[in-house]
This record gives C-alpha cells, sequence and structure tokens, in this order.
C-alpha cells in the first residue's frame, strides 16, 4: 500500500509514509481514515513523509485538503503537522498547504530533514528561532 500510517499515543503522534504513486483520492481518504480514527484525539501531531512519493500533487488537491483542516477545526485545535518532502514540485505544493493552512488552527510545516521535522513537533520549538 502506497501510503501507511501509525499512532504513537504516548507521544501525541501519527506518523503517515507515502510512497510510489498516490490518487490524489487516495490521500485526502487517508487524512479521513486518520482524523476518524479513535486513537486520533484532539491536538495529536502527524509526521508525514513523503519522500518516497512519485506522484506531485496539484493545487486543486492542496485546496480540498486545507479544506479538509478548516472543516475539522475543533479536532486539529493545537496540532502541528510536518511534511517531510524530497524537493521539486511536491516541496512547493507543500509550502503551498502550509501557506494557505495558516488561518486554520493547525501548524503546517515543511522540512527537507525527518529528523528536523520530528524535533519541531516534539520540541514545540520554531525552526527558524534555532
Amino acid at each position: 500500500m502506497p501510503i501507511t500510517y501509525e499512532f504513537d499515543s504516548g507521544r501525541g503522534l501519527v506518523v503517515i509514509t507515502a510512497q510510489g504513486k498516490v490518487a490524489p483520492r487516495e490521500a485526502l481518504e487517508t487524512f479521513d481514515r486518520v482524523i476518524a480514527n479513535p486513537g486520533f484525539r484532539t491536538g495529536m501531531h502527524v509526521l508525514s513523509d513523503h519522500r518516497g512519493l512519485e506522484t506531485v500533487l496539484d493545487a486543486g488537491f492542496v485546496g480540498e485538503f486545507v479544506g479538509r483542516i478548516a472543516r475539522n477545526a475543533k479536532l486539529l485545535k493545537g496540532s502541528r503537522c510536518a511534511f517531510v518532502e524530497s524537493g521539486g514540485a511536491r516541496y512547493g505544493m507543500a509550502r503551498m498547504a502550509s501557506i494557505l493552512s495558516e488561518p486554520t488552527p493547525i501548524d503546517l510545516r515543511v522540512f527537507r530533514d525527518p529528523d528536523e521535522a520530528r524535533r519541531w513537533i516534539e520540541s514545540g520549538e520554531d525552526p527558524s528561532e534555532q
């Protein structure tokens, strides 16, 4: 399966890994399954690693994804979401999602380094201040 996820309830974290070719519908359905999962609770953080992804999702997908975030604002309040991207167009689309999600209650950031992403989620610090 191109998208997998696991819950680390002790850390209040969901780790998502996307690899290969992923249809936009599949990515959105995964988001829906994650937040509908009984293990997901308000303020839980998400680390989503897309470095193995072959698909570049477009601006339409980004808009639909950010809309889902806004519709689930209560549940996502206080959540941090780190996207790990290898670069190129996917990095640009992830940055677009980060910017468009600014009015929502989720803090979404984009990283190239998975360790830096994890440190940001766990520490609560702004990486630009380090």
